[in-house]
């Protein structure tokens, strides 16, 4: 072999060398973590492997960083991988609790991932990212799939934005919780701002149960049983969202209180806005397009007193006569 062919050689070994070195200093490990109370400011980034619950108590901030994956390993209901039992308010599959403050900001580059860690993923796989009486509490550039609430509130103060839900069972659900007494939250409405954000192919897209919300420039489409279903008396509002292909774009059960305008709710699969029995109160819900203007056509599309006189109205007049500009994600 001549010196030229050796040093040949010599160069190529050492860059492939190199190669494998910087190689593996890029791939961060997984980070394995579950059944724990996390104790002081904790920061998450690269690869998570969620095994059993985690609880972020009062007085404690955990911060997941842009493009952080966390995977939830699928938990037996009555094994020993959950903190605080089953009951309401904690879930038997594998969550994050949040008595103390959750900052998950992903960028638009860089979202953060939510998702199982099964080979096949089916929702309520995990439990939730479930905030009970925390405030403060930020989820925004993320992904959040296959759980069983992507996000649930009880009593909780949350901003959820420009973010995506796709394949869980509810991709939304907060609630003044009357029931669970004791529990972290108890008797306190949750609050929570969806903004920016597409709720899409889950079972149920956002339930609010007697809480503030304020749901707007959202799209909400394909899910399997409702876009937003209202229960209760809530403040807040529901506008410029897109609300389509649903089984029913929003569901009403004993409610009031919310504002509901300047919203494209159009080609829902059932209805459009649907009562459930023992709803007394008309639902003011005027101010929206239909994706028509024939008045019979809407109230097809409109399952109220008209259909059943032991419930209340929904008044949809005067309804827009075109499209919303700017409404949805």
């Amino acid at each position: 072999m001549t010196m030229r062919a050796t040093m040949g050689w010599i160069v190529l070994a050492v860059v492939t060398v190199a190669f494998i070195t910087l190689s593996g200093e890029c791939r961060a490990a997984t980070l394995e973590i579950g059944k724990v109370t996390i104790t002081k400011d904790t920061t998450w980034e690269g690869d998570i492997l969620i095994t059993g619950d985690v609880n972020v108590p009062e007085g404690v901030t955990l911060f997941i960083m842009p493009g952080t994956t966390v995977r939830f390993r699928k938990i037996a209901p009555d094994g020993d991988r959950n903190l605080f039992g089953v009951e309401s308010p904690y879930y038997p599959q594998a969550e994050i609790i949040v008595t103390g403050r959750l900052i998950a900001k992903g960028t638009a580059e860089k979202p953060i991932l939510f998702t199982s860690a099964e080979m096949k993923r089916e929702p309520a796989d995990w439990g939730s990212l479930n905030f009970l009486g925390s405030r403060g509490n930020v989820v925004e550039h993320c992904r959040i799939e296959y759980a069983y609430n992507g996000v649930h509130s009880h009593g909780g103060q949350v901003l959820v934005k420009d973010t995506t839900f796709v394949k869980n069972a509810v991709a939304i659900s907060v609630k003044k919780e009357d029931e669970a007494v004791g529990s972290p939250g108890f008797g306190i409405p949750a609050d929570i701002t969806v903004t920016g954000s597409l709720i899409e192919d889950n079972k149920g897209g956002i339930n609010v149960r007697i809480s503030k919300a304020v749901i707007t420039r959202n799209t909400i489409r394909g899910n399997k049983f409702f876009g937003i279903w209202i229960k209760g008396k809530c403040e807040g509002e529901i506008s410029r969202n897109e609300i389509t292909a649903n089984q029913k774009g929003i569901f009403f059960y004993k409610a009031g209180g919310m504002t509901i305008r300047d919203n494209n709710i159009f080609g829902n699969i059932n209805y459009n806005l649907a009562i459930a029995d023992e709803q007394v109160k008309d639902i003011p819900a005027a101010g929206n397009w239909f994706g028509m203007t024939d008045r019979k056509k809407i109230d097809e599309m409109v399952f109220d007193g008209k259909a059943d006189p032991s419930i209340a109205r929904i008044v949809v007049e005067p309804f827009l006569t075109k499209r919303v500009d700017g409404a949805g994600r």
